[in-house]
């Protein structure tokens, strides 16, 4: 039943990829130590045994996910400099849990510079065969506004194949406004058979089996002590679809975007900087959520929280 239909979409709050949390009121790892009258840079520990987790919800379409990563992190820098200051790279397991589908693979991230954070992700993706998955259509033109999906889910069958997502995101602040945006590029191949489309949850659109789906962040956030209030646009394509169809319409959204970080402790934690977050995006242009069959008054809404953890770390 397509009313029951949990996935999930946040990607980002970066995390992403861009979709899943906010990193919290320090945009690094590090501390200054005392010293007298003046603040000593401390470098973040040079290797760390790190996690993150964040589960979201969303309306509009309907869904829930969980992500979580745990792997080794290593601090590349220890120069106290604006753009190498707590850069590093981190290699993790990667787990995206739903009642409809289960991801788990490989996960590697590296911020080369403070304002330039490039990521990717390798997985084997199962769908159960439950709530409306997999739809498999031979035309690009096919519908799939809601009502088709849960029209044809008693033609669901189970699935199973290899998502690739590769991104980045570049960020600059000044003073308490920051602006960042994060692209990624994902493919799924399910094995479906060439020229096989299939209706996928995460960007919520018509997506080519074996081809690639497009999607962008774009954040401007005010950022003081726990407090983030922004505005986010998001944007998602594919590089594959007849043109004029439903399936190449180019998705546009925009709306506010809430965080509010309860703690924010120095390296070390096993629960650290939880985060509640909400985001209200209006559509401004979808093929069935922009006043065509969805009022374009309603937007899509997610409500999620995140936190991450040191299992274990190095003397700095």
């Amino acid at each position: 039943m397509r009313s029951l239909l949990w996935v999930g979409c946040l990607g980002a709050l970066a995390a992403s990829p861009a979709w899943a949390q906010e990193r919290g009121a320090r945009a690094d790892d590090a501390d200054f130590a005392d010293d007298g009258d003046e603040a000593v840079y401390v470098p973040a520990p040079r290797d760390r045994l790190w996690y993150s987790n964040a589960t979201y919800v969303r309306l509009n379409p309907l869904g829930l996910v969980n992500q979580h990563r745990v792997g080794w992190r290593r601090r590349l820098s220890t120069a106290d400099h604006l753009l190498l200051k707590d850069t590093y790279a981190f290699v993790a397991g990667a787990a995206t849990v739903t009642p409809a589908w289960t991801r788990v693979g490989a996960y590697a991230e590296v911020l080369p510079l403070a304002v330039l954070r490039l990521f990717g992700e390798v997985t084997a993706v199962g769908y159960y065969g439950t709530f409306d998955q997999v739809l498999a259509f031979d035309d690009p033109a096919a519908r799939y506004s809601d009502q088709t999906i849960e029209a044809l889910g008693g033609n669901a069958a189970p699935a199973a194949g290899w998502t690739l997502t590769l991104g980045g995101t570049v960020r600059a602040a000044v003073g308490p406004i920051a602006a960042r945006s994060t692209f990624q590029g994902q493919r799924i191949d399910l094995g479906l058979g060439e020229g096989t489309y299939f209706y996928e949850q995460l960007s919520d659109r018509l997506a080519p089996d074996g081809g690639w789906v497009l999607m962008n962040d774009a954040d401007v956030l005010y950022v003081k002590n726990k407090l983030r209030l922004g505005v986010r646009h998001s944007f998602s394509d594919t590089l594959d679809g007849s043109e004029g169809t439903d399936g190449a319409t180019a998705y546009h959204r925009v709306g506010p975007l809430f965080a509010w970080q309860f703690a924010d402790h120095a390296p070390g934690k096993t629960f650290n900087q939880p985060t509640l977050f909400v985001i209200a995006q209006w559509w401004l242009q979808h093929p069935y959520r922009a006043g065509q069959e969805q009022p374009q008054g309603l937007p899509l809404i997610a409500v999620g929280f995140a936190f991450n953890g040191d299992y274990a770390m190095s003397s700095p």
